[in-house]
């Protein structure tokens, strides 16, 4: 794992995942800043095999430069642009989420809430893009995403051609670019594509959301787009699909043969679908995971605290590894983890424990106890590098394993739940983790009691929270039983910092 190429000294590729007509798509973390990314890379070969690497190398930059224009939440930000030898890379957001076409094979059709609420996004990602002179030429189910919080994420904007006045296009003459399936008819003739050659593709991105099947089908390329240029659609009714009338009328507006025809701009279709959105709920966070729904249901709320997959075993049996190449495996990646924090990587770290708890063909050498000591290495990581709500997540499932295992020491539980109480008070939760802190104080002083450096911290802790809600009588109390018993060389700390807060504390006359 620590052999993954570097590009730019920043730019840490960690596997494919996709490829298209501009390059290859990497996910990868830009080590600088600790954060997951997806890298863009045009390779050398793609440049040397085309007719004009040059046309092929402004169309790459012009991308970046025309994707980071638009200022959009459905849009993935652009972080950087630039080249690496011989190659170009994009690098862009990561999205969390779902491709839609996934999402139509397995539950399509879809309800008219949730398709109408998954289109309006993409007109509202077309109107920002419209405006800023860009044309997406390719949406298609494939290009979109769900991401967790319901937003829906409109990528590969990547032959997009420019509108503005003087400036020569980027495609070539003849050159048909986009997918048949989705094509509006004056695209696939080779004609220039305007904004309403989007409108024409969302319509048909509707009305498989709706239906569950594409709007013309046939076997091949030149057949589909034959039907895009000479056949009108079926009305989704005609289909069998139960749908308001005018939410049919739309989708045929939309798939209207004659650009003039269709709405006069994706702003049009975002109000002519407003009626199908769902009404706004008077509850403050949404729950539900990749629901397109949620912005408009819960418009602007918090979301709350991201689910991660399980990491227990479940599902289909899977092939086991070679133990030999499985123990390898284990003890490369926990090397490159260690090295990963020794850096301040943590994120990356975090990811790649996760990985391994994750894999259930390492079952056979992950037992309890070395599972154990993964998440618990895999909550310190997530804690480290700040974040403190995966940390709280693993923590609790420690507790809860330490639960069916009577055999584990009570410091590795009293040390568990300290952890967890400390990432409670760093996310705000200052009442549960001051009662935690509480009943763990007990538990110390009844089963460790010569655990002082840790009972003198919790004092310190439990204290700080007190002080902050305004019990500060208490929170006085603590300190003084701090400084009573700091006897000890290396407890010297935990004194000073009760003396300073006891000095806070007088100087605030509390």
């Amino acid at each position: 794992m620590g052999n993954n190429r570097v590009i730019a000294r920043r730019y840490e590729l960690t596997s494919p995942i996709g490829h298209g007509a501009m390059g290859q798509v990497w996910s990868g973390y830009d080590q600088r800043l600790d954060r997951r990314i997806a890298v863009k890379l045009l390779p050398a070969a793609k440049l040397a095999e085309a007719d004009d690497p040059q046309l092929l190398t402004k169309r790459f930059v012009r991308e970046a430069q025309l994707t980071a224009r638009v200022e959009h939440p459905g849009v993935p930000a652009v972080h950087d642009v630039g080249t690496e030898g011989d190659e170009l890379f994009l690098v862009m957001q990561r999205i969390s989420g779902t491709d839609l076409a996934a999402i139509i094979a397995e539950h399509a059709p879809l309800s008219v809430s949730w398709a109408a609420s998954i289109a309006a996004q993409i007109a509202a990602v077309l109107a920002s893009a419209h405006e800023a002179s860009l044309i997406h030429r390719d949406l298609k189910p494939s290009n979109v995403m769900i991401a967790d919080s319901g937003t829906v994420k409109v990528l590969d904007f990547g032959i997009a051609a420019v509108l503005e006045g003087g400036h020569t296009k980027l495609t070539r003459a003849g050159e048909s670019m986009g997918t048949p399936a989705y094509m509006a008819p004056e695209q696939a003739m080779n004609n220039t594509a305007t904004p309403a050659s989007d409108l024409y593709s969302l319509g048909c991105v509707l009305h498989e959301l709706l239906s569950g099947e594409r709007v013309f089908d046939a076997p091949g390329a030149p057949a589909i787009v034959h039907k895009h240029l000479s056949v009108s659609p079926t009305p989704l009714r005609e289909c069998g699909v139960t749908v308001p009338a005018d939410l049919e009328r739309l989708v045929l507006d939309l798939l209207a043969k004659n650009p003039q025809e269709r709405p006069e701009d994706a702003r049009e279709v975002y109000r002519r679908l407003l009626p199908y959105l769902p009404a706004p709920e008077n509850s403050v966070t949404v729950t539900d995971s990749g629901d397109p729904t949620a912005p408009y249901r819960h418009p602007h709320a918090p979301r709350s605290p991201r689910s991660r997959p399980a990491t227990t075993e479940t599902g289909d049996e899977v092939a086991l590894a070679d133990p030999r190449e499985a123990e390898e495996r284990i003890r490369a990646e926990q090397q490159r983890a260690n090295e990963l924090v020794d850096e301040a990587r943590f994120t990356q770290a975090a990811e790649l424990l996760r990985s391994l708890l994750l894999d259930r063909s390492l079952r056979r050498q992950l037992t309890p106890d070395r599972r154990t000591k993964i998440r618990r290495n895999l909550a310190t990581f997530h804690f480290l590098g700040g974040d403190y709500r995966a940390a709280l997540e693993e923590y609790t499932r420690l507790l809860a394993e330490f639960d069916d295992d009577s055999g584990v020491p009570i410091s590795s539980v009293l040390e568990c739940r300290f952890m967890a109480a400390t990432c409670r008070m760093e996310l705000g939760e200052n009442q549960r983790a001051a009662s935690e802190l509480r009943a763990l104080l007990n538990e110390y002083l009844r089963l460790s009691p010569n655990e002082l450096e840790r009972i003198l911290e919790v004092r310190v802790q439990l204290a700080t929270l007190l002080s902050n809600t305004g019990d500060t009588h208490a929170a006085r109390e603590l300190l003084r039983q701090v400084l009573a018993a700091a006897t000890t060389e290396e407890s010297q700390l935990h004194a000073e910092q009760a003396r300073r807060m006891l000095a806070r504390l007088d100087e605030l006359g509390r």
